[in-house]
């Protein structure tokens, strides 16, 4: 609980929400598994301890995970023009499948501890949360390995600050911690019930709970939101040294298209990429483009009740309908005029042949 209120408060003092704002619910899920695993060592008969206190310890390390996504998601915000990829990206591709981890973790172990499912259906619940940890274990690999391209452009580029340094190493250590973590209880789901690891307690205390204790510990003293700006529109210039602020590194391909070409291959291939390079842009240019965003800006509404933007002149689809009636009018507009023209020409004939006449 002490570190529940502990990273409540570096959040309200940092104003870091959008970085580490899913601290306090991961150590807050933990907390909670704990008290119930321990009120469900004196009552051993009820298998409903045993599946709350296991599924709210399970779905903890992967939002740890989620928040170290959005962190280095936003370092890559504040160094656009060395990321691997679209700091959007990385939340919207490795939070996606975050959320399949989740998912399987919850079937899983409910599957596993159901006293009504067969032999057949347990195992199938371990079989889903092993895949979980698992993809887990692999989504943390590429992870590090994005990271790590990202240090290294940094680094070789004179751009690589103090706290930058230090957020990606409290990264690394996180990512290790998380992935231990996974081993360890892949493993143990691997042996079952009555394997070695799931029988003594000791390994639990050291490869989940105490590893976990140190992962919040460390993002606590080493509190991302401290040492990143606020908001991820603020990026750092080629020099190292400057701030500037810009329009925010946005994507406007449809949402469809970012999941499966998350690294914009074919805007790297058509040259459509350079289009959204803000980072090499005058401060003139910077304020032109932040002015015409402030115009086109959508009302919270409207994002709200269609948030892949649909709809309306800039829409995925309203755009479309919105060209092609502008071409109906523009093809209405031009028989007018062909039929006002066919109809002013026998006039002016008649009017020729009335005035050669009087002469």
């Amino acid at each position: 609980m002490h570190q529940v209120l502990s990273v409540l408060t570096n959040d309200r003092r940092y104003k870091s929400w959008r970085t580490t704002m899913l601290l306090p619910w991961a150590a807050a899920l933990m907390v909670s598994g704990y008290v119930i695993r321990e009120i469900g060592a004196f009552n051993t008969g009820n298998l409903t301890f045993l599946i709350a206190s296991t599924v709210l310890i399970m779905t903890g390390p992967p939002i740890y995970s989620l928040i170290n996504y959005l962190t280095l998601s936003r370092i890559l915000y504040y160094i656009p023009y060395l990321s691997p990829m679209h700091p959007g990206r990385v939340v919207t591709t490795f939070v996606g499948l975050d959320v399949v981890c989740e998912i399987l973790i919850g079937q899983g172990v409910w599957r596993m501890a159901a006293t009504t499912m067969t032999d057949a259906q347990r195992k199938l619940g371990a079989d889903l949360v092993k895949a979980s940890l698992i993809l887990q274990a692999a989504l943390f690999g590429a992870f590090g390995l994005l990271a790590v391209l990202f240090q290294r452009r940094a680094t070789k580029a004179g751009v690589l600050t103090e706290n930058l340094r230090t957020v990606l190493n409290v990264l690394y250590v996180s990512a290790i911690i998380v992935t231990i973590r996974c081993i360890y209880r892949i493993v143990e789901y691997c042996e079952g019930w009555t394997g070695k690891i799931y029988t003594n307690e000791v390994y639990f205390w050291v490869f989940e709970a105490s590893i976990m204790f140190i992962n919040t510990l460390l993002l606590n003293i080493w509190n991302p939101g401290k040492r990143l700006p606020r908001s991820n529109r603020v990026f750092l210039d080629r020099d190292g040294i400057t701030e500037r602020r810009g329009p925010g590194w946005t994507d406007d391909r449809p949402w469809i298209v970012t999941m499966f070409d998350p690294f914009d291959v074919w805007g790297m291939c058509t040259g459509k990429d350079k289009k959204t390079q803000f980072w090499d842009m005058t401060d003139e240019q910077l304020a032109e483009v932040i002015a015409e965003q402030k115009a086109n800006k959508r009302p919270f509404f409207f994002a709200a009740i269609d948030p892949f933007h649909l709809w309306g002149s800039r829409g995925l689809i309203g755009k479309h309908l919105s060209g092609s009636k502008s071409s109906k009018t523009n093809h209405s507009d031009t028989g007018d005029t062909l039929a006002t023209e066919s109809n002013n020409v026998p006039r002016d004939k008649k009017n020729h042949k009335e005035a050669k006449g009087l002469v």
